[in-house]
């Protein structure tokens, strides 16, 4: 809407330039009005047939000032009209084609809520180049996260009908970075009961949120007071460790990630030890811990550890190796 205000504006503003011109020629001479609007257009567009006939010492005064000023007038106008209408034919063609992506969207994440931490959280995953999908109500965030490059709708992210046109029973997982917990637990509660295999991780913005989110069907709970409180004390207590975390966590500029891959029953890696298996020595990937279907952890584990079906390995290195081994193995999540 406001950007048709601007560009009803502008033809108002060039219409005002041409009328003017012609009432000018109109009284300083006695041309007709056709011809002194035939006149008032050739002149600026600099076309230049010919001069009006029998100017008189006035109607050449009103050309002087009329070009000086009208010219570049038009000229703005003309140049803000142009930039609309051609602006406005590429943001078409941007929106249509991530309606397209949106519709063939699969094993994509939703994020909920655009505010400092979604936004963060889309940045992220835009920069990993995972798929998402963000939902918020209001239009400007929604705007400026299109302008990123993200797919993005307008919408309640409580509501089932805003799920579902992002996909929620094509999705991955979702994000809930809402703006207060009540919020958040219902767009748990409904996406939860859209899509049961859907990993959900939640913001609890009270702490008292916690144990409600979880109780709704959240897989992860995070309360970035307590988060950060933590990542405070590690930078107090062990600056190393926090400065080595945050490197491989923030920058974009060190081939290392921290990834876990998960373990179907006929993966190839099944029955190997770390030591057989080719994480390290083909991957040069660096297994942190395992967690067993059990929900026990192995931490640092040895080399005669041997993998489990629906073994969940923590590795540390290059995130190109570990999307290699995905595409070599399929049964690895």
């Amino acid at each position: 809407m406001a950007k048709l205000k601007t560009a009803t504006l502008w033809l108002v503003v060039l219409g005002g330039v041409l009328l003017t011109g012609a009432i000018g020629l109109r009284v300083t001479t006695d041309l007709s009005w056709y011809d002194a609007l035939f006149y008032t257009v050739i002149t600026l567009t600099t076309v230049g047939y010919e001069a009006p006939p029998d100017l008189t010492p006035e109607a050449k005064l009103f050309l002087i000032v009329f070009v000086v000023s009208g010219f570049g007038i038009a000229g703005i106008a003309l140049t803000q009209l142009a930039q609309h209408f051609f602006v406005e034919r590429i943001s078409e063609a941007l929106a249509m084609r991530r309606d397209r992506r949106m519709h063939d969207a699969h094993d994509h994440w939703i994020i909920c809520g655009l505010g400092k931490v979604g936004s963060q959280v889309a940045e992220q995953m835009l920069y990993k180049h995972i798929d998402f999908i963000a939902i918020d109500s209001d239009e400007k965030k929604v705007s400026e996260a299109k302008d990123k490059g993200c797919i993005a709708i307008v919408g309640d992210a409580t509501q089932e009908y805003t799920l579902s046109e992002a996909g929620i029973d094509r999705a991955k997982g979702m994000v809930v970075a809402l703006s207060s917990d009540a919020q958040s637990v219902y767009a748990v509660l409904t996406a939860r009961a859209l899509n049961k295999k859907l990993r959900i991780v939640a913001r609890a913005n009270e702490r008292q949120g916690i144990s409600l989110l979880y109780r709704a069907g959240a897989d992860k709970v995070i309360n970035p007071a307590r988060t950060g409180a933590i990542a405070m004390y590690r930078a107090a207590t062990s600056p190393a460790v926090a400065d080595f975390l945050e490197l491989i966590e923030l920058s974009k500029d060190l081939d290392l990630g921290f990834d876990s891959l998960k373990l179907a029953d006929d993966s190839p890696l099944v029955g190997l030890t770390l030591a057989e298996s080719p994480l390290r020595r083909e991957y040069n990937l660096m297994v942190i811990a395992v967690r067993r279907p059990s929900g026990t952890v192995e931490y640092n584990p040895s080399g005669d550890f041997r993998l489990e079906p629906g073994d969940e390995i923590i590795v540390l290195g290059p995130p190109k190796n570990i999307d290699a081994l995905r595409k070599a193995d399929s049964q690895v999540g």
